[in-house]
């Protein structure tokens, strides 16, 4: 696999949350391609700047407003600069 930088790795995490369920952390590692601790270190920076939440009674996460706008933001900026996931 390609390196990826860290805004990859965020917007990575956030289209695997990004749905109407939400995700468990299992689901978010082997969608993202990353461990657990690297994961762990991702979800409290996202945690902690309100890109996502977590959901207690259902042990769940899910994107935020300020999540999915992060995500329309960087998709849109790869279609600026024509980065192409297939490179």
């Amino acid at each position: 696999m390609k390196y990826r930088s860290r805004t990859d790795i965020l917007a990575s995490i956030l289209d695997s949350v990004n749905n109407i369920e939400g995700a468990g952390i299992t689901t978010i590692m082997y969608k993202s391609f990353l461990s657990h601790y690297q994961l762990k270190k991702y979800m409290a920076i996202m945690l902690k700047n309100d890109l996502i939440r977590f959901d207690d009674e259902r042990r769940i996460y899910k994107i935020t407003d300020k999540g999915i706008r992060f995500l329309q933001l960087f998709t849109h900026m790869n279609e600026l600069v024509g980065v192409n996931k297939d490179q």
